[in-house]
């Protein structure tokens, strides 16, 4: 492999630690600002919900914009323009200054990374596609952690205003230095092919501009199905931001149950990793089944059990569902529509996503008024996720032009 594809693949993986440290790093920011403020931690927590809403509409846009001008130029002015809207977040001291600002910071975040990764992906690499894939979300994963580490420390020795000038830094860090000096929007730019177009006959296709437009997928019932089944799946691993509450509601005290969350943060690592490679070894659809297979059974152990050991085997098995949201929804995005207008229906199918996350945290809150715990709606999401998986099986079969 050259050191143009080493580079780009490199600049995948920092281009996802942005988004990923853009998110998680939002979380520890809710005591300090509420403390210190006053606020409600709902009207508080609004702008993050405000970030999401605007960040999911653009991302169509985004897409069909990507196709045209490519995906350097969103990388490096996004940067920049997230990394300012994110520091400025320092200087709010009124909630509708965050809710400002946070819209700031939607019309540019999901742009600068979530839109542009797997459009990067796909046109760089034909061969070892799910391995960069696995591996940009496994980078991803690594950064998580050590964020929750820093993060709070911090924000505990210098406030929080400084805090978010940190992340506005951090994220800048990651994407506009990255466009400029590793990443090219196509292969074709440097004069190369993308990598493994000649391996095969069979991948040499592969690189045609073949598949559906933009216009002709967006009067397919596929295109709905695979955008309402990968939002359906988003809703059921966001369980994940009550899965603490959850194991302390069942008689495990809260050291215990941040151990547990370091599990499932260890597992996503591990387990992105290992569907990017299993998807490029045994197929994507087989793949994408077995990950399934193995979510629903998580939903199914986690809530008939006490034991600390199956417990840790259900958390892991739970941390393929991240899995089946970053690495096989754009993976498969491209199998069922083909890669002629790839940017701009994965605007759809990512817009869909980032939209069963955003109702995914209050649903499960919903569920724990309702019913007075977890479980009910954990055995619900092993069906729905076994629904979803065979829903996107067919379109899978049916889509491809």
């Amino acid at each position: 492999m050259s050191k143009a594809y080493v580079k780009t693949a490199i600049a995948a993986c920092l281009i996802m630690s942005a988004m990923i440290a853009g998110t998680v790093s939002f979380g520890f920011f809710m005591d300090p600002v509420t403390n210190s403020m006053g606020f409600e931690r709902a009207t508080f927590s609004l702008y993050f919900s405000l970030i999401t809403i605007v960040g999911t509409i653009t991302l169509p846009i985004y897409g069909r914009l990507i196709e045209r001008f490519g995906t350097r130029p969103f990388v490096i002015f996004g940067g920049i323009w997230t990394g300012v809207a994110m520091a400025a977040l320092s200087l709010c001291q009124s909630l509708p200054a965050f809710y400002i600002v946070g819209c700031l910071v939607g019309l540019g975040f999901f742009g600068c990374s979530y839109a542009v990764v797997p459009v990067i992906v796909s046109e760089w690499f034909v061969e070892k596609n799910g391995f960069v894939m696995g591996l940009t979300a496994a980078c991803g994963g690594i950064v998580a952690m050590i964020l929750s580490l820093v993060f709070p420390a911090f924000i505990i020795q210098f406030g929080w205003s400084n805090g978010y000038v940190l992340l506005g830094v951090i994220v800048f860090a990651l994407t506009t230095p990255v466009g400029l000096f590793l990443l090219r929007s196509k292969p074709s730019d440097v004069g190369l092919a993308p990598y493994g177009a000649n391996a095969t006959p069979a991948q040499s296709s592969n690189t045609d501009v073949s598949g559906l437009s933009f216009a002709q997928a967006l009067r397919t019932p596929q295109l709905w199905v695979v955008a309402l089944g990968f939002m359906v799946l988003a809703i059921t691993v966001t369980v994940t931001q009550h899965l603490a509450a959850f194991f302390v509601s069942i008689g495990f005290d809260a050291v215990m149950a941040g151990i547990f969350m370091s599990v499932i943060s260890a597992g996503i690592i591990v387990t992105n990793f290992g569907a990017g490679i299993l998807a490029d070894k045994m197929g994507l659809m087989r793949a994408f089944i077995l990950c399934s297979v193995l979510l629903a059974l998580s939903f199914v152990l986690l809530p008939i059990t006490a034991s600390i050991p199956l417990i840790c085997i259900a958390l892991v098995l739970m941390s393929i569902g991240n899995a089946n949201t970053t690495l096989f929804a754009p993976m498969m995005t491209q199998t069922i529509f083909g890669i002629r207008d790839y940017a701009s229906i994965w605007g759809v199918i990512s817009m869909a996503s980032v939209l069963g996350q955003a109702v995914g945290a209050p649903c499960w809150g919903l569920a724990y008024d309702l019913t007075g715990g977890y479980e009910i709606a954990m055995f619900i999401s092993a069906v729905l996720v076994c629904v979803s998986a065979i829903a996107l099986f067919g379109a899978s079969k049916t889509g491809r032009a």
